[in-house]
C-alpha cells in the first residue's frame, strides 16, 4: 500500500536516507566514489534541513511510503525560471522498488501542486547524461530534451546534464495519468 503526503520537517531523516540511497545507486560513475561512499546520509539530511527551512514559501514536495517505510520523494521550486517555469529538482525512489509506479504517483501529486502554485507555467528538470534510466522515464512521460550543459557536481568533478521540459504542469499530469 503506497501513501503520499506533503513533505514535513519530521520527514528530513527519511528524505536524507532515500536521497543517499538513490544517489549511490544511480550516480556511480557520475559523482566521485569517495563522495558517495562517505557520510552521504548526514550530508543529505543537513541539506534537507536547510532546504525545508530556507525555501518553504516557494517550493513543495511529497514523500511516498510503502508499508510505513519511505519509498520515494519529489521536490520542486515553483516558478523558478521565467522561461521554463517550475524546477522539478528532485525525484528519487528507493532503488529496490524502482519501476513499480512510485515515481509516477509522486509526479502526479507534484503536478497537481504545481498547477495550484504556478498555474499554466511549464515544468523542467535537469538529468545527468549518464543517467539513462531516468532519461527513458522522462521520455516515456513526454518530456522534451532541450539543451545540454556541463556542470560541477557535488563532491568534485564535472558531468554533462540535459534539460527536460513539459509545456505546463497540466501536460505533465496528463502524461503521468496516461501511462
Amino acid at each position: 500500500m503506497l501513501t503520499v503526503h506533503e513533505i514535513r520537517p519530521e520527514d528530513v531523516q527519511s528524505i536524507g536516507l532515500l536521497h543517499a540511497a538513490s544517489w549511490r545507486a544511480a550516480y556511480r560513475g557520475i559523482l566521485l566514489d569517495e563522495f558517495l561512499d562517505g557520510d552521504l546520509v548526514s550530508n543529505r539530511v543537513a541539506f534537507w534541513e536547510r532546504r525545508l527551512t530556507d525555501h518553504a514559501a516557494f517550493s513543495g514536495g511529497y514523500l511516498a511510503t510503502s508499508n510505513n517505510a519511505p519509498a520515494g520523494f519529489t521536490f520542486a521550486f515553483f516558478n523558478a525560471d521565467e522561461t521554463w517555469g517550475t524546477l522539478l529538482d528532485n525525484l528519487h525512489v528507493r532503488p529496490d522498488i524502482r519501476r513499480r509506479g512510485v515515481g509516477r504517483v509522486l509526479l502526479r501529486a507534484l503536478a497537481m501542486r504545481c498547477i495550484e502554485a504556478a498555474g499554466a507555467a511549464g515544468v523542467f528538470l535537469w538529468v545527468y547524461e549518464q543517467n539513462l534510466p531516468a532519461q527513458r522515464f522522462y521520455d516515456s512521460l513526454g518530456g522534451i530534451r532541450r539543451e545540454r550543459q556541463v556542470v560541477e557536481v557535488r563532491g568534485g568533478g564535472t558531468a554533462a546534464e540535459w534539460r527536460y521540459s513539459w509545456p505546463s504542469a497540466d501536460a505533465l499530469l496528463s502524461a503521468v495519468n496516461d501511462t
